[in-house]
């Protein structure tokens, strides 16, 4: 069964999941259900990009992009590699018409 709960701590909209059968995967979505994050996911699917490059694609701050990137990355969604100055990002999620494939 499963029970999701909104409730405010100091006046913020949290949300707690009680009883998931696979709240790994609750969570995976929840981070790509942002417009931005999902973009990340898609221009990285084929070829590494840089976060300076996301973010000039994304027309986002940088540090907002490296935040984006940053949670993707958490949950097992990107992999980050260095190249010179640099931070590459490369998709981990294949994207299909209609099916999300997650690799571990």
């Amino acid at each position: 069964m499963l029970i999701y709960k909104h409730y405010s701590k100091n006046g913020v909209m949290l949300a707690k999941a009680e009883s998931f059968q696979n709240y790994l995967l609750f969570r995976k979505v929840r981070v790509i259900s942002n417009p931005h994050r999902f973009r990340i996911i898609e221009l990285t699917e084929n070829n590494s990009l840089s976060i300076t490059e996301l973010s000039s694609k994304l027309k986002l701050a940088y540090t907002k992009c490296a935040d984006y990137v940053k949670m993707l990355e958490q949950m097992g969604l990107v992999q980050k590699t260095r190249d010179g100055k640099e931070t590459l990002v490369r998709s981990k999620v294949k994207i299909g018409s209609a099916i999300i494939e997650f690799k571990n």
